[in-house]
């Protein structure tokens, strides 16, 4: 399953949690945004007890992630294609 990962960042951490949340394997992708969210994070897992996991225990454990909202993919992109 792909989600996004949406995370607001303490004023002057962001290159540091940048770094520490692409060191997790679930990640695919990290995104440095302008506006109300700081990173967007492209996550893989295998099901919702993974995703709940590498949210609760390691990405909101990072210090300087204030915030994060996460948005599940609702279709595979094969099947919007046609």
């Amino acid at each position: 399953m792909i989600s996004y990962t949406l995370a607001r960042v303490h004023p002057a951490q962001d290159k540091e949690v940048y770094k520490a949340i692409q060191t997790f394997r679930e990640v695919k992708e990290v995104i440095i945004t302008y506006g109300e969210y700081d990173l967007i994070i492209k996550v893989e897992s295998n099901s919702l007890e993974d995703l709940d996991n590498f949210i609760f225990n390691k990405l909101r454990t990072i210090s300087g992630v204030a915030s994060t909202t996460t948005l599940l993919e609702a279709r595979p992109q094969e099947m919007v294609k046609g």
